[in-house]
Formats: structure tokens, C-alpha cells, sequence
């Protein structure tokens, strides 16, 4: 009995025709990285902090802002991660900063609060996605 395994013409195209494709990706750009953190960042102390809520406009003038800078450097807005590597070690990393900078591992709410506070006073990309809602 034979061990190789015989994938048949079909498979072989397919196969053939992903290769291209795998190639052509190219590293997630930083800034895509520190949009998506600033987004999740700030969803994530919206939804820990009742006194901060995401700034919906703000989104959507990053977003399309973001959407912008990616179709110039050629990626597909409409699905920019098909034409980049697995980010996933950049967006755990930047996303560890972020705690670290606030010692928000195990926070509570008056320190998640104070994060968002300080991110909106230091004018950051996660702060300017950020409002403060009235009480």
C-alpha cells in the first residue's frame, strides 16, 4: 500500500492558485494595528465604564479614514486583512501596552474609568474615540 496521498488534478489547481495569493500578503501595517486597538480599546472601556461611552461620529471619521489610508497602500477596504499576514502577535502585543500603561489587569471600574479619562486628556487615537456621558 502506497502512502503517498493522490490529491487529483483539481486539488492541485487549487492549490497551485492559493500559492500566488499567499505570497502576495505583506505585514499588518502599524497603523491598521493602532486602529484596531484604539477601536477595541475603546469599546472595551465604554462597555467597563458607565460614564464613558464610544463617540459614534469619531468612528466614523477614523474608519473612513483608516478605509483611505489602506486603499492607498493597496489593500482591499472592503476586506483589508486578505492582503495581510496574521497580525495576531502585533495586535496582542500593542494591546498589552495599552494595559500595562493603565495597570488595568484585574481593574476595577474607577480605574477603567480613569484610563478612558486619560486617554481623552492626553488627546490619544483611543481617546479621541471616547466621550464622557452625563451621569
Amino acid at each position: 500500500m502506497s502512502s503517498v496521498i493522490n490529491l487529483g488534478p483539481l486539488a492541485t489547481v487549487a492549490i497551485l492558485a492559493a500559492l500566488p495569493a499567499m505570497a502576495e500578503t505583506r505585514p499588518m501595517p502599524d497603523y491598521f494595528v493602532s486602529a484596531l486597538v484604539a477601536t477595541s480599546a475603546a469599546q472595551a472601556l465604554a462597555l467597563s465604564c458607565s460614564e464613558l461611552s464610544v463617540d459614534p461620529v469619531a468612528i466614523v471619521k477614523a474608519s473612513e479614514a483608516l478605509f483611505d489610508k489602506l486603499e492607498a497602500d493597496g489593500f482591499d477596504p472592503n476586506d483589508p486583512s486578505a492582503g495581510m499576514d496574521n497580525g495576531e502577535a502585533k495586535l496582542g502585543a500593542a494591546q498589552q501596552v495599552f494595559m500595562d500603561n493603565h495597570q488595568l489587569d484585574g481593574a476595577t471600574g474607577d480605574a477603567v474609568c480613569a484610563a478612558g479619562r486619560a486617554e481623552m486628556s492626553e488627546e490619544t487615537e483611543i481617546g479621541a474615540l471616547l466621550v464622557e456621558v452625563p451621569p
